[in-house]
């Protein structure tokens, strides 16, 4: 018990403290694995045909291997995909072989399984996520084989609600901040960010020194740091500042 409690407190550790869907994905990876898992695909699920440019605004996590995942973008296997089109009604989580078994459109289960089982992606579970206002997310991982039961599906559940959610908390809080500050802020703490004192940032941008102060705190203010260094500090973990 205390062993379980204890790798759940340390995944929410460490998703809390990703600054990037790259290092979500990788925490998501690592409990996978431990049910036999190989990959994942995360993503808003689309309700209807949406141009590629959306479909690839709403991807989340992708860890598959290279050329399937070039085909299935490319060729938008997501309108084709029975997982996908299970995911429209069913918010529960389920297996591959179910969405396969329930769609109503032989050809398309297929291609999708027969294609994915080339790449050793034979099995997989998914987990959907309701979002407010009745948007679905959702997170499908794959492999070559699985060994999950009640306790894997559980922990399956929450590590994939809790990391969308995180994560689009996380985007949408970047989104937010970054839009708040002004092109002189983002100058000022730029320069602030590479150790130049008020005084040497008036110079470079011909602003008076208080000028300069002025925007720092504004900056501060906005991204609800305590101080320069905590804004700064902000400031690089939404990468506002790279």
């Amino acid at each position: 018990m205390n062993e379980a409690l204890d790798q759940t407190w340390q995944f929410i550790e460490r998703v809390e403290r990703s600054t990037e869907a790259g290092q979500v994905e990788q925490c998501l990876m690592e409990i996978a694995s431990d049910y036999g898992f190989s990959t994942l695909f995360g993503g808003v699920v689309p309700s209807a045909r949406v141009s590629p440019e959306e479909i690839k605004s709403r991807i989340l996590f992708q860890r598959f291997p290279l050329e399937w995942a070039g085909r299935y973008n490319d060729r938008g296997y997501v309108f084709r995909d029975p997982i996908v089109h299970r995911l429209q009604y069913d918010r529960n989580p389920f297996d591959w072989q179910e969405a396969y078994t329930s769609c109503d459109f032989p050809k398309d289960v297929a291609l999708i399984q027969g294609e994915a089982s080339e790449f050793g992606l034979r099995v997989g579970y998914v987990v959907p996520v309701t979002m407010l206002g009745g948007r679905v997310a959702a997170v499908s991982f794959g492999g070559c084989r699985a060994d999950i039961g009640a306790e894997g599906r559980a922990a399956l559940s929450f590590v994939a609600n809790y990391a969308v959610g995180n994560l689009l908390h996380y985007k949408e809080s970047r989104k937010r901040l970054i839009g708040k500050v002004t092109p002189r802020e983002f100058d000022c703490l730029l320069w602030a960010s590479e150790g130049k004192t008020d005084w040497e940032i008036s110079v470079i941008l011909g602003i008076s020194r208080s000028t300069v102060t002025k925007h720092i705190v504004s900056a501060r203010d906005k991204l609800g740091a305590v101080n320069k260094p905590h804004a700064i500090a902000m400031a690089l973990r939404i990468k506002l500042l790279r």
